[in-house]
């Protein structure tokens, strides 16, 4: 078996979906050479043209790298037949430690999303998986494994609930007379950079600098109070459908 290097420099990921290819084209981007697997012949030729090198076998695939990603479906998983000394980072989600240590002595579950905006991970701290992640994404954080499942509802969803509440802000700025084309300019600037303004006030102080007595913006804040509890079930929603997974 090949020995795993100190800092690994192929990657091999089974399942390279589009989350999988995300993480891969980022890597190769950064210099790693970058493997995986996939179910389809199809899909093979596919992936292929995009320059990666792919494989039908995930044996393979872990035989020819240094450190593992698993990025399948949940309901995948039960089909991977893989054991490795490598380690093995798992985005799949609602899988636990207990049940990635069947495929790898050194699991580490992560959650991100097609964005890539930041990465969680859990397992004991190492510094080579570490670095290996910041090459996709510069926000990292190590949190404990009871975070990863609350953390995969907001990373992993997250991306299409911005785009829920930003469209919802575009037709409501289309309902009241303004035109598709500056709707969807205003709505994407405002995105863009609200969440700058907050990095130096609170949500809260940001609100009573617009927000006067009387005036426009309270009324619409009014009308709006619903979409705390709105955002709460939803995440509970999600949480209630990730657990059961297990």
């Amino acid at each position: 078996m090949k020995a795993w290097t100190p800092v690994p420099q192929v990657v091999g990921i089974i399942g390279l979906g589009k989350l999988g290819s995300a993480l891969g084209l980022k890597l190769r981007d950064r210099g790693f050479r970058v493997l995986g697997s996939v179910k389809s012949p199809k899909s093979r030729e596919r992936l292929t043209k995009m320059g990666f090198e792919v494989h039908l076998d995930n044996n393979v695939v872990v035989s020819k790298s240094d450190v593992v990603i698993l990025s399948v479906k949940p309901y995948n998983v039960e089909e991977i037949s893989v054991k490795t000394e490598k380690p093995l980072i798992s985005f799949v989600a609602g899988v636990p430690l207990s049940k990635l240590s069947a495929f790898s002595n050194r699991p580490f579950r992560a959650m991100t999303n097609v964005a890539l905006t930041t990465i969680a991970v859990t397992g004991p701290y190492d510094e080579q998986i570490d670095g290996l992640l910041k090459a996709i994404s510069p926000r990292v954080i190590w949190v404990d494994e009871k975070l990863i499942d609350p953390l995969t509802v907001v990373l992993g969803s997250g991306p299409a609930l911005v785009a829920k509440l930003l469209d919802s802000f575009v037709r409501a700025s289309v309902d009241i007379g303004v035109p598709w084309d500056i709707a969807k300019e205003v709505a994407d600037e405002l995105f863009r950079y609200v969440p700058l303004l907050m990095r130096q006030r609170s949500p809260e102080e940001l609100v009573e600098m617009i927000a006067t007595p009387g005036g426009t913006t309270i009324k619409a804040l009014v009308e709006m109070a619903e979409i705390e509890r709105v955002m709460a079930s939803a995440f509970e929603g999600a949480m209630a459908r990730l657990v059961p997974k297990r």
